[in-house]
């Protein structure tokens, strides 16, 4: 079964007192399977802030490198710097910024002696709860209105970053959700982010317990990693992201959180080595960025726009690869798209889903396995490739394979 969720823009309001969601539903159900085309559907993450922001549009950014052991070192001892060069970049590009919440200073660890391949001894274990919030407290002080989401720690699920449990993250989650609220009311609460890629403990069981110890009631968003692969084998196909949005959905529904938006914070083929055809590479953003679109993902962020290893968009010596050609080409598509039915398979090898745009509906059609012969197009008069290019149909099949095409 598909699930057809769609939200409208997410609105929190509550007193400064409340310690919990409101227990109405805080975004409004509109039409099924897809949300209108916002700029913030389509995000991304870059290396920094200063030296290569993404030439392609950007409606939200996820940064890099300011965790909180970075920025209090020692307790009531700040860096804000890095913040600050993140929040003024991203306010120069009027892009969203999303905080994201990483690493415990070994000063304010529960096991400040406990190791983890993140380079500070203590980080993947809980903090304490005095200085947790009192950092929460001092962050979102200093930044109100300008940091426009924050999210409660990045794949909890991994090792390396959080050693604590599900229910440890859900109690740290509780006590920051009303100090966010009570501070900048408009501020949106993302839950932690596991990953399809987690270890030991995967993205679904994870965010089943987080779910079971209370969690949903302190986020206004539910968020996960969706990655192909993050080592040297083959990813998997894009199209593997329909049953991770069924997961999710069927846990949301599980516990009661089914009006909470739904993003994907961090995702994308994995390591180059695992997808290193540049024009396999952007058939696989187009088709993986379809597919969330058509299942009501309200944003999804490319992970990373310059990292000359992992996703690679940009590089300084040649610009645009292919993939962040084909990153704006679907923009541009996206762009005014009011709503889609659900990208699924269609006839063997290939999968269909139909985009509006207005009074004009759009067909992106292309097939998993090779190439495939394509008939069902009666309405249709033309059909373009990623490139833009317009193609005529005289009521003859045509052949489609692994890059979709556009019929309208």
């Amino acid at each position: 079964m598909y699930f057809a969720f769609a939200w409208a823009i997410l609105a929190v309001l509550m007193s400064p007192m409340l310690s919990t969601r409101p227990s109405g539903p805080h975004a409004v159900t509109v039409a099924a399977h897809s949300l209108p085309f916002t700029p913030q559907f389509m995000s991304m993450h870059t290396l920094s802030p200063s030296r290569d922001w993404p030439s392609v549009p950007v409606g939200a950014m996820r940064p890099a490198g300011i965790t909180w052991a970075t920025i209090e070192p020692s307790r009531d001892v700040f860096n804000w710097q890095g913040v600050d060069s993140w929040v003024a970049q991203s306010q120069a590009h009027h892009a969203q910024l999303d905080y994201l919440f990483l690493n415990t200073p070994q000063w304010a660890s529960t096991r400040p002696n406990e190791k983890c391949n993140r380079g500070y001894n203590g980080c993947a274990a809980p903090p304490n709860d005095k200085d947790w919030t009192q950092f929460v407290t001092a962050l979102v002080k200093r930044y109100k209105g300008r940091i426009a989401t924050y999210e409660m720690w990045n794949e909890p699920g991994s090792i390396g970053y959080f050693t604590g449990s599900p229910a440890d993250l859900a109690h740290l989650v509780s006590l920051a959700y009303p100090i966010i609220k009570s501070i900048d009311p408009q501020a949106i609460v993302i839950s932690p982010s596991p990953s399809t890629t987690g270890w030991p403990i995967q993205f679904g069981p994870w965010m089943d317990k987080f779910l079971k110890a209370g969690g949903g009631k302190y986020v206004d968003v539910i968020a996960w990693h969706s990655y192909a692969s993050y080592t040297n084998k083959p990813a998997a196909p894009p199209e593997r992201v329909a049953s991770e949005i069924e997961t999710l959905r069927a846990l949301m529904a599980k516990y009661g959180v089914s009006d909470l938006p739904l993003w994907d914070t961090e995702g994308s083929w994995g390591t180059n080595t695992s997808l290193p055809d540049p024009q396999q590479q952007a058939d696989w953003l187009v088709r993986w960025y379809l597919i969330q679109f058509s299942y009501g993902v309200a944003r999804v962020y490319w992970y990373q726009w310059d990292n000359p290893k992992v996703g690679t968009l940009w590089t300084a010596t040649n610009g645009l690869t292919p993939a962040g050609q084909a990153f704006v080409e679907l923009h541009h598509l996206l762009d005014g798209a009011t709503g889609s039915t659900p990208c699924v398979p269609a006839s063997g090898s290939i999968w269909t889903c139909d985009l509006f745009k207005g009074s004009t509906k759009i067909r992106a059609v292309w097939s998993t396995s090779g190439p495939a012969s394509f008939s069902n197009y009666a309405g249709f008069s033309e059909y373009t490739d990623l490139a833009g290019t317009a193609h005529q149909v005289h009521g003859q099949p045509v052949t489609v394979d692994s890059t979709p095409l556009f019929f309208q």
